[in-house]
């Protein structure tokens, strides 16, 4: 991915759904994405070079999860980037969704939203994931909260931590 090695404090990049013989394979209904995004003011560009991508069209009943939305953040997460973050879901959702959808179909769509940070100094390369799927609409505060909340999660009730084989069901 040589465009990743580009230093850009706070940009995102629309990461491919998958990669095969090192070309970055986008669905077809992202094509639009990155440059209706930065008409909008976002900094954003694709994760894989012009000639290392290809669309790919798929065609078959819609899911529970409308769009599926892979981003690289280099740099930190700040509440304006959330915001960008958000917006760019909604975006994917749109176009996801198809002609004239209401700003109601938008916001009900769920999406799944990937994100993978990328942090880079002198002494080593630090790459962290988040995964959330929700409705568009209640996107931008999952994220925050989810990157906000410094105590660990609790465990479901029935849970143990404890090694044996009491109470595990067979």
């Amino acid at each position: 991915m040589q465009v990743l090695t580009a230093a850009a404090g706070g940009r995102l990049f629309l990461l491919p759904d998958k990669t095969i013989d090192g070309m970055g394979i986008y669905r077809d209904d992202v094509a639009g994405l990155v440059k209706t995004l930065r008409h909008n003011g976002v900094d954003i560009d694709f994760a894989s070079a012009r000639e290392d991508r290809r669309y790919l069209s798929e065609y078959g009943a819609a899911g529970e999860v409308v769009a599926v939305i892979a981003l690289a953040v280099v740099g930190n997460y700040t509440g304006d980037l959330l915001k960008i973050i958000a917006r760019t879901a909604w975006q994917r959702a749109r176009s996801a969704i198809g002609t004239g959808p209401s700003r109601e179909e938008v916001d009900s769509a769920t999406v799944t939203v990937r994100i993978a940070e990328i942090v880079r100094s002198d002494q080593e390369t630090v790459i962290r994931g988040l995964e959330v799927t929700s409705p568009v609409a209640d996107i931008e505060s999952l994220l925050r909260g989810a990157i906000s909340d410094r105590r660990p999660p609790d465990l479901p009730p029935g849970s143990s931590d404890t090694t044996g084989s009491e109470g595990v069901p067979e």
